[in-house]
């Protein structure tokens, strides 16, 4: 090759070397843009994932405030009638009371069921408004928490939007779980680790408006361990009546009968989740069956999650979708 066409040889090699060079940039600036964009919308989807869960949480706690403020406000009223139940004859159909609270009194009128005396309807409507009481602080207490835990999460959704490197993004998670480990817990977290370690729990768990647990088996093998190795003689073991489905135990105290601890609020909450976890759950009436874990026993050899009832009591169960939507949104997060 001719020496006087070197240099020219030379610039277009130099020339191409910067067209590739360039081309190479545009690369590893879309291939990181990409990365970037992926690393956000996982973690977005995640935290919007994590906001929905808070919010049907929030909603259940309020619908339960809601009721709380309704019984306390029926009692308010039955306080009027406390002396014309203790003289209602049996079989009456309402009580008449005059309201002095107002300006000017003004006559009300409590509906009864004339098949019940008035006295035990009036200490109902009393005990119901008692028990919601109980539970308010409980619920209140849930309900700041959550609050917060979503307001935490909408600022860190809001902050990952303006992050454009992947560093930045991890800098926000790492924030946000300084301030809350519960809200997007990494893998290698210690609470993830511990969970990790700790043996699969056989069963699901839900706490009532008032603070108390229920427990439903996951399957039919977890039935077993559920009814066999967790529930004690003296808790509650409910299940849907000749149907398939999970068995649902409520612990109780020792040492008294199913009426003594176990609210007939309490029995129906579990109900619902016996017939929500059931061959029966799209059924609007469902008869469940109630007893003392004592008096339920297993044949050996019997398949997984079959047992026999010695004595118990069935529940024509009327469901309440409102009702049980509370319940699956306060269910807890166990391993």
């Amino acid at each position: 090759m001719p020496s006087e066409e070197l240099p020219e040889l030379a610039l277009a090699l130099e020339e191409e070397l910067d067209e590739w060079l360039a081309r190479g940039a545009l690369l590893l600036s879309a291939l990181e843009k990409s990365q970037v964009d992926r690393a956000r919308e996982a973690l977005l989807t995640q935290a919007r994932r994590e906001s929905t869960r808070l919010s049907r949480r929030e909603a259940a706690i309020e619908a339960d405030l809601e009721k709380g403020r309704l019984a306390r406000a029926e009692a308010e009223v039955a306080r009027l009638f406390v002396a014309a139940a203790a003289k209602a004859p049996r079989g009456a159909k309402a009580l008449s009371a005059v309201d002095w609270s107002g300006a000017e009194p003004v006559t009300r009128e409590l509906v009864l069921d004339p098949a019940k005396p008035a006295k035990p309807q009036l200490d109902a409507i009393f005990d119901r408004a008692r028990r919601l009481e109980s539970g308010a602080k409980v619920a209140t207490t849930r309900l700041l928490d959550a609050r917060g835990k979503r307001a935490r999460l909408q600022s860190f959704e809001e902050a990952l939007k303006g992050a454009n490197v992947v560093a930045d993004m991890e800098t926000l998670l790492a924030r946000l779980r300084d301030e809350d480990p519960s809200l997007l817990p990494s893998p290698s977290s210690p609470s993830v680790k511990k969970r990790r370690g700790t043996p699969r729990t056989p069963y699901r768990a839900f706490v009532t408006h008032a603070g108390a647990r229920i427990l439903v088996g996951k399957s039919a093998a977890d039935n077993d361990q559920l009814t066999l190795h967790v529930a004690r003689p003296h808790d509650l073991w409910i299940h849907v009546r000749d149907g398939a489905g999970s068995h649902v135990v409520v612990p109780l105290s020792k040492g008294k009968g199913i009426g003594e601890v176990a609210s007939p609020e309490l029995v129906i909450d579990a109900a619902h989740l016996a017939a929500h976890f059931s061959s029966a759950r799209d059924e609007a009436i469902v008869l469940v069956v109630y007893t003392q874990k004592r008096y339920v026993r297993k044949r050996r050899g019997s398949p997984a999650g079959l047992v026999e009832l010695d004595r118990e009591k069935v529940l024509t169960l009327r469901v309440e979708r409102p009702r049980l939507e509370a319940l699956l949104a306060r269910e807890e997060r166990l391993a």
